[in-house]
């Protein structure tokens, strides 16, 4: 795991000549079709060349949760196993996980017309106006969940619709379940962080203009002409497609839509690397030349 930018891909295809393994992506954006360049998903020659679970396998137009996460991974994991590889689960979504080693909480389920009702609610109103009603109907899960997090907010909402109470109290409640093969798994788990943190800044704004310069305003036009695409999509609600489709609202010009998603996506880094100072039984190491044999030997000495 690592923060935006800070080259884990480029690292894992390095290490897949060198060990059986089965790489795992964990990335919330790139699980979707369509969306390539803003999620910096690897090119279709190298996933060719060194094959991705859990890359370009959901339409833009689907809603993805955690718990869908778990099962897909949990599938991957079996898979790797049965095929004598080692799984390593390679990506910056930290809630993913998180949930996945310390478990998930069993939240009630949600009907189809609730579900409808509050999707109709995001639709019209959008995801900052009804984080404001999440702030009005469970205080404790609006100073957890970000404004932007539609997902989360949507199903902090539909549980409360359904069942009258606090989706903050059903979490403190409920009992999370870990999945046996994690529990029974002798688990490494590694941290990239950056070896020096403007450099890193500076890598960020750069690769953002690199992915302006290959067509990231074009794919997210491509996109939201799909059938039942919309930009209140949870795909869309990215880090840069959300910028982007702003700018396509005409909510601001070109210029100051670059300078915003440089500086979420800094934000973005910024979180994870606050993810991963407070995460416990982490091994920590700084990107450097002498990263991918170090890795590699953390990880045949854990085999």
């Amino acid at each position: 795991m690592g923060p935006t930018g800070v080259g884990k891909t480029d690292l894992i295809i390095e290490l897949y000549s060198q060990i059986p393994i089965k790489i795992i992506s964990v990335d919330s954006i790139q699980i979707y079709k369509n969306l390539n360049v803003g999620s910096g998903k690897p090119s279709n020659e190298v996933l060719k060349q060194y094959p991705h679970a859990l890359i370009d396998f959901v339409e833009p137009t689907e809603s993805y949760s955690t718990a869908r996460f778990q099962k897909d991974v949990i599938h991957c994991i079996k898979d790797s196993f049965e095929t004598n590889k080692t799984p390593i689960l390679v990506g910056g979504t930290m809630m993913y996980f998180h949930h996945l080693i310390n478990g998930i909480s069993n939240l009630p389920s949600v009907s189809n017309q609730i579900r409808i009702e509050v999707q109709s609610e995001f639709d019209e109103k959008g995801s900052e106006e009804m984080h404001k009603y999440l702030q009005k109907i469970d205080r404790k899960s609006s100073l957890k969940i970000h404004p932007n997090d539609s997902q989360r907010i949507k199903r902090a909402i539909e549980v409360y619709k359904a069942t009258g109470k606090e989706f903050s109290n059903w979490q403190t409640e409920q009992k999370k379940e870990i999945n046996e093969i994690i529990h029974n798994s002798n688990i490494l788990q590694i941290a990239i962080k950056p070896e020096d943190r403007q450099l890193h800044r500076e890598y960020v704004s750069k690769r953002f203009l690199n992915m302006m310069e290959d067509g990231l305003i074009g794919e997210v036009e491509r996109i939201l002409n799909l059938k039942g695409m919309s930009k209140n999509s949870q795909s869309m609600k990215s880090v840069g497609y959300r910028q982007v489709c702003q700018f396509l609202d005409g909510d601001y010009g070109r210029d100051d839509m670059i300078k915003k998603a440089i500086n979420s996506t800094r934000q973005l880094a910024k979180r994870q690397m606050t993810w991963i100072n407070g995460w416990e039984d982490l091994t920590l190491v700084e990107k450097n030349t002498k990263l991918p044999t170090d890795i590699k030997n953390l990880i045949v000495k854990n085999l």
